[in-house]
């Protein structure tokens, strides 16, 4: 085994029950304790910075999901980090990884959890969260393979400066389509247009016009690809002016505070019928086969100008438990995540 020496100790955060609703500090607990040991057949991971991600109050809930963290567990989390242990033939010390690290400054794993290597010359450690990450994976995947663009059309994203929505946006740009964005707030309303690739967002939290007239005044030819990261109200607005023929993609349903009882609104059947929609759920990591080629596309966007980064960095695991809320009220200024 092949080992880099370092003095520390393991700093984790594990989650104490299930969340109703939005996660909250109650939900998790500091635990500090000796450094781990190399697992056999394993990696021992310094993490450098793990992610916040919306879909961690659906890994919390009591109610059915994809993918779910068990009470007592360290919290489940993407990261980026270095190998500063290995019993593994396939990954070797001093390299950088992504994989599921944790909420964890050192994440003791099996070497199927590390997911493929970085490279901080071609983009920092941050951007490998972000647009070479699960956002960037998710925006391409949910974008260019499932929505199947077409230049001169119009896509609508709903929490356009988001982690997901600001990729779209740019991806959009550089493929031709015209790109309308809804986020809260006029600092995101900007960062959307100014850097995101959005020809017009509109802001949600501006009360003195309802959002389904600026929503027919900016695609005055209708919506040819609704990219949804909120559901309720907000999709509520926009299901109206989709075009004959448009795509869907559920990537999160962000504005839904429970689904237990199921919420009620508007029925979408009679538009699925007369206006021949396709409405699909997006999962990135049922799309694994095509993340070589969507991080290859990724990277050659960026090294042309196309495709920018932006992040929001908590300092410190102490910060943890309350981050899951700091998203969901919208406080963060690009892809969150925590250096541990």
């Amino acid at each position: 085994m092949s080992v880099m020496r370092l003095d520390d100790h393991q700093l984790a955060v594990r989650v104490t029950h299930r969340a109703a609703g939005i996660p909250a500090p109650e939900n998790f607990k500091l635990v500090e304790s000796a450094i781990p040991e190399c697992p056999a057949g394993g990696v021992l991971v310094r993490v450098m910075l793990c992610a916040v991600d919306p879909a961690m109050r659906g890994w919390l809930s009591a109610e059915a999901n994809y993918m779910t963290v068990p009470d007592g567990a360290v919290m489940r989390a993407h990261g980026v980090g270095e190998i500063i242990a290995s019993n593994s033939s396939k990954w070797q010390v001093g390299e950088q990884v992504f994989g599921w690290l944790g909420w964890q400054r050192f994440a003791a794993i099996r070497e199927s959890d590390l997911l493929w290597r970085i490279d901080t010359k071609i983009a920092p450690a941050e951007s490998w969260l972000s647009i070479f990450g699960l956002n960037g994976l998710t925006a391409w995947v949910g974008f260019l393979h499932l929505a199947r663009p077409l230049a001169g059309q119009t896509v609508l994203v709903t929490t356009a400066a988001g982690g997901v929505g600001s990729v779209v946006g740019q991806l959009a740009k550089a493929h031709g389509l015209r790109a309308i964005g809804i986020a809260g707030g006029r600092e995101k309303i900007r960062r959307a247009v100014a850097q995101f690739g959005y020809d017009k967002a509109i802001d949600y939290h501006a009360a003195d016009t309802p959002l389904s007239p600026q929503i027919a005044a900016a695609c005055p030819s209708g919506i040819d690809i609704f990219f949804d990261n909120t559901a309720g109200h907000l999709a509520d607005s926009v299901f109206p002016h989709l075009n004959v023929g448009a795509r869907i993609i559920q990537c999160g349903t962000a504005a839904i505070s429970s689904w237990l009882p199921p919420p009620t609104g508007p029925r979408r059947e009679r538009d699925m019928l007369v206006k021949r929609l396709n409405w699909q759920g997006l999962v990135a990591f049922d799309h694994a086969s095509l993340f070589p080629k969507a991080l290859q596309e990724l990277q050659d966007l960026h090294k042309a100008g196309k495709l920018i980064a932006e992040s929001d960095i908590l300092d410190g695991l102490e910060n943890a438990p309350g981050s899951i809320q700091r998203l969901y009220r919208g406080e963060n200024q690009g892809r969150l995540s925590i250096r541990p």
